[in-house]
């Protein structure tokens, strides 16, 4: 089994799952972490959501969302 990297990471919940869609688009499976934690949290906390991916998809995971924001400037 291989290991989870982080490819992109975000103080907004959305902008994480725009690019777990996108990655999703070109067939890259993606996991959210922390995606709940404000919902266990009493008070609320500064924490990054986390898009994770295979560490085998890392390489091409980072070029498609590099591509994709090159594209919206």
């Amino acid at each position: 089994m291989s290991e989870l990297k982080i490819v992109y990471q975000s103080a907004f919940l959305y902008q994480v799952e725009l690019a777990k869609s996108k990655l999703a688009s070109r067939g890259i499976l993606s996991y959210v972490k922390n995606e709940f934690v404000n919902h266990v949290v009493v008070m609320p906390i500064s924490q990054n959501y986390l898009l994770l991916v295979n560490e085998k998809d890392w390489e091409n995971a980072l070029k498609i969302l590099e591509e994709i924001e090159e594209n919206e400037l």
